[in-house]
């Protein structure tokens, strides 16, 4: 589930191009609302078989977050 971001497509993908995508998670904080979810900022940076960024994606993911240990 998303909770907004932004996508960029500084490159125009063509037929026939070869495409690798790599993320890294940026930050994960609690919800202050609701304690069984956090919320994940994930960056992804697709390039194609030449090493062009052809796409970047930053997003917030509303995820499920495991019960505290105690």
């Amino acid at each position: 589930v998303g909770a907004g971001g932004d996508i960029r497509w500084p490159r125009p993908t063509r037929p026939g191009d070869v495409l690798h995508v790599e993320s890294e998670v940026l930050e994960i904080i609690p919800s202050r609302t609701r304690p069984d979810r956090g919320i994940a900022t994930v960056r992804s940076e697709t390039r194609n078989q030449k090493g062009d960024v052809v796409q970047v994606l930053v997003a917030k993911l509303v995820l499920p977050r495991r019960p505290a240990s105690g």
